[in-house]
């Protein structure tokens, strides 16, 4: 198997697939709305009531829905006036879409290694890449667990990327409430989606909060009372629908009792595989609230991990490489980014696997039980 490849899967036996978990009163909200004829629109009423219990639920003043996770990050770093000539530190091991707004606003990213166990940006290397030019650090809260926001530059605005971290917390306080502004998606796979696309952001700033509404709605700003409008800047179609804010309404009322469930399943595995020779399971660092939005297990000792994919779909295991293609060598980047030596990273490249831990304590043992069988058999 090539690095570009990903081994899926699928079974039932030890696993469950990955969200959404769509439940009626979700499909029944998108019908309501389909069937009122308003469907879209920034003051749609869902729309609005989203944002609103967004922003009590995150802890944060303002939230300002999207079209994406991508569209937030864009809309932030706009925002904050970064635009030619300025630079912004990225992690390499995540998502290309962390860094791609960052082109997206004429600015640089600057790519950086992340810590060995978290896998999120290590606060030293941002430090060492830091410069006269640097605007902001993108903070990504890789797969669940909260980056180090606190142990970053205090001198260098943050940007904290909480994609994939619905719900998770540092040192007690939500992610989305860190920074100078955060980004979520609602992808179909996140554990909160709005009908498979969307995204927001969060801030207590109220003047980043208007300018983030005027940056999604074609810069638009009504004229008086009256039906006319200015365009008082150059703005973007970054709404988000009626369809999407309700789905996502009704989905928000269950995100903590899934949170806590995940939590625990998670918790369980690791405990079950924590004396499995070849494996090491996720690491929580102190003051950290993970939410294992992806369960990433690192490849240790001589074990090869497309042996270890195989193995563990012999035994039914649904698993898959984590970002077996970093950053640095994404041809996207190569000649648009800095490229920081990031030793770490690489070896991560080719010895992360993630799974999606079952829903009940039950189908959590079988699942551990499996992957002992499929990786002591590689060891004998």
């Amino acid at each position: 198997m090539t690095q570009t490849e990903d081994m899926h899967v699928e079974f039932d036996a030890v696993s469950v697939p990955a969200p959404p978990h769509l439940a009626d009163a979700d499909i029944e909200a998108a019908v309501r709305v389909l069937r009122s004829g308003q469907l879209t629109g920034a003051k749609h009423p869902e729309v609005i009531a989203f944002e609103e219990e967004l922003a009590s639920w995150s802890g944060v003043g303002h939230t300002v829905t999207v079209s994406s996770g991508t569209a937030a990050l864009h809309c932030i770093l706009l925002a904050m006036g970064i635009g030619p000539g300025d630079e912004v530190i990225v992690p390499a091991h995540t998502f290309i879409a962390s860094a791609t707004p960052v082109l997206m606003a004429g600015a640089t990213p600057v790519i950086v290694d992340v810590d060995a166990e978290t896998y999120c940006i290590d606060p030293d290397a941002a430090a060492a890449a830091a410069g006269s030019r640097t605007k902001a650090v993108v903070a990504v809260h890789i797969n669940g667990h909260p980056a180090p926001i606190d142990r970053l530059p205090k001198d260098i605005p943050v940007i904290s990327d909480a994609c994939q971290a619905h719900g998770a917390t540092l040192n007690g306080e939500p992610v989305g409430a860190l920074g100078t502004a955060a980004a979520l998606s609602f992808f179909e796979g996140k554990l909160l989606t709005a009908a498979g696309e969307g995204g927001a952001v969060f801030t207590s700033n109220p003047d980043m909060a208007d300018r983030i509404r005027l940056l999604r709605d074609h810069g638009l700003r009504r004229i008086g009372d009256g039906p006319d409008s200015h365009h008082v800047i150059l703005g973007y179609n970054y709404r988000l629908t009626g369809v999407q804010a309700a789905v996502a309404r009704s989905q928000l009322g269950r995100l903590r009792t899934l949170i806590a469930n995940r939590q625990a399943r998670a918790e369980q595995l690791t405990m079950l595989l924590a004396d499995l020779p070849g494996i090491a399971t996720p690491t929580v660092k102190a003051g950290a609230g993970h939410v294992y939005w992806r369960y990433v297990m690192r490849i240790t000792g001589d074990l090869d991990r497309t042996d270890v994919l195989k193995a563990l779909a012999a035994e039914g295991v649904s698993a898959a490489p984590r970002y077996p293609i970093p950053l640095t060598v994404q041809p996207a980047l190569i000649d648009a980014a800095r490229i920081c030596p990031c030793p770490v990273t690489d070896m991560l490249s080719s010895r992360l696997l993630m799974l999606t831990p079952p829903a009940s304590a039950a189908a959590v043992e079988s699942l551990a039980a499996a992957i002992h069988r499929a990786v002591r058999a590689l060891s004998a």
